[in-house]
């Protein structure tokens, strides 16, 4: 017969008492038994804790790198468009030393056609 918490009191009866192990006793397993599950629940915290660290520290990394090339690029396009409008420049303050008249007739030009667009 089972002799343990759940054991009725007329199977105690039956058994005369021997055997039976004393309420002491069976709490002190259990709070063993607890004790077991919550160094289990905190082993497996910091399993837990120390994945998800890792994992966040990777990401963290790969998202430095990204940048880093992200800002080397855009460093590099940046040199890139002040190289083109640099020539760009170079030509037109050439082409304005050239033909100052015609540059004014464009610029007044442009300028009646802009007044024209914004009226409307």
């Amino acid at each position: 017969m089972a002799t343990g918490l759940f054991s009725s009191s007329s199977t105690r009866k039956r058994n005369g008492g021997h055997g039976e192990t004393p309420i002491e006793d069976q709490l002190q397993e259990i709070r063993a038994d607890i004790a077991t599950l919550v160094g289990l629940f905190s082993e497996r915290g910091a399993a837990v804790s120390q994945d998800a660290k890792a994992k966040a520290k990777g990401a963290r990394d790969r998202a430095e790198a990204d940048l880093e090339n992200l800002l080397a690029s855009g460093e590099q396009l940046l040199s890139d468009l002040r190289d083109r409008y640099s020539g760009t420049e170079r030509e037109i303050r050439r082409a304005v030393r050239e033909h100052p008249i015609a540059t004014l007739g464009a610029a007044a030009a442009i300028g009646l056609i802009a007044a024209a667009l914004l009226r409307r």
